[in-house]
């Protein structure tokens, strides 16, 4: 049975949780059954090797798992896009929490995903300044003071 619409605060307090759908529609018996999956449960999704593989959030007592499903047993599966409902409270959630637009938000953290705490800098410098980059250097090294021992500016000494 297809899962009921998720509702959203107005300006949720945590990051909401997408209702993004993942259907699958078996053959099974001359007819389709329907299998439907969503975050937080639904962890990923991959076809590889003739099988769509999904892989389920641990819950309670049952650990991560992955449900297998050949190909050739699927009528077609889709993934439906998360809900205007649900961006909504996204982008709210962003606003409040950050200052800034989902979409800026969403780019900030893609680019930011296995990247050093360096490497983000540059590529922050960078789109600051409107530059690229690779046009950014680190010449030596520097120091973050507390605000605490912070006595002047440099130009005061």
């Amino acid at each position: 049975m297809r899962p009921e619409p998720r509702t959203y605060p107005q300006t949720p307090t945590a990051e909401p949780v997408s209702d993004e759908l993942l259907v699958v529609h078996l053959k099974r018996d001359g007819g389709v059954r329907h299998e439907y999956f969503r975050p937080p449960e639904l962890v990923r999704h991959e076809v590889a090797d003739g099988v769509l593989a999904v892989t389920l959030a641990a819950d309670g007592d049952t650990p991560q798992r992955t449900r297998h499903f050949p190909l050739a047993e699927i009528a077609e599966y889709v993934l439906e896009a998360p809900s205007a409902a649900y961006e909504e409270a996204f982008d709210a959630w962003t606003q409040s929490t950050f200052g800034v637009d989902a979409d800026t938000y969403r780019s900030m953290r893609d680019t930011s995903k296995g990247v050093t705490m360096a490497e983000n800098m540059r590529r922050q410098i960078a789109e600051g300044l409107g530059v690229d980059p690779d046009a950014v250097h680190f010449g030596g090294s520097f120091t973050i003071d507390d605000d605490e021992d912070w006595e002047g500016s440099p130009d005061d000494e």
